[in-house]
């Protein structure tokens, strides 16, 4: 009797293992995405230069990542490329995402330790770029959307003035978040 019992829900697991395995793996046959995405955040700092935070670049590039061929790739692996997606939570717990980029900086340009304040992070604009992928793998026009604006904490917008940056083939206006 015991081992009938065992036997019925092993029997049962494993219908629902390969139910499970089969029904995922037929995603394999679903088509390629009709666009490819990237990511960008121009930041000020406190010394008034603007970088791109999200690829830890002193320079803004606006063009398609990759060297001629369709790429989704962004500067950031593996768990980094879900965050452009969680950018719609709102409250606290937005908050603590978008602050953690400005942290993310701060930390790995030694503001925090106190060696050099001038780098120090003070608003950056994250935006998502996305290009339709046309016949023979050409390339819509590029569509720039802004997902979000964000002062770091401590920071007081109030004084800050518009920056321009003049690096990377083009100015750079916050204020109308236009190259």
């Amino acid at each position: 009797v015991w081992f009938e019992t065992i036997a019925k829900q092993c029997d049962q697991s494993m219908e629902h293992i390969w139910s499970t395995l089969l029904h995922n793996r037929w995603n394999v046959f679903v088509g390629a995405e009709e666009y490819v995405t990237w990511e960008i955040a121009p930041g000020k700092l406190a010394d008034g230069s603007v970088v791109d935070i999200w690829s830890k670049s002193d320079n803004i590039n606006w063009n398609m990542p990759g060297s001629g061929a369709p790429c989704t790739s962004t500067s950031r692996p593996g768990r980094w490329r879900s965050y452009p997606y969680l950018a719609e939570l709102e409250g606290e717990e937005g908050q603590v995402l978008w602050d953690y980029l400005c942290y993310e900086w701060d930390s790995e340009h030694g503001v925090l330790d106190g060696t050099a304040e001038e780098k120090k992070l003070l608003k950056f604009n994250f935006f998502m770029l996305q290009a339709d992928v046309l016949p023979e793998m050409w390339f819509s026009p590029t569509r720039k959307r802004l997902i979000h604006s964000h002062v770091c904490p401590g920071v007081d917008i109030g004084m800050e003035s518009d920056i321009v940056d003049n690096t990377a083939g083009g100015n750079y206006s916050f204020l109308t978040e236009e190259l």
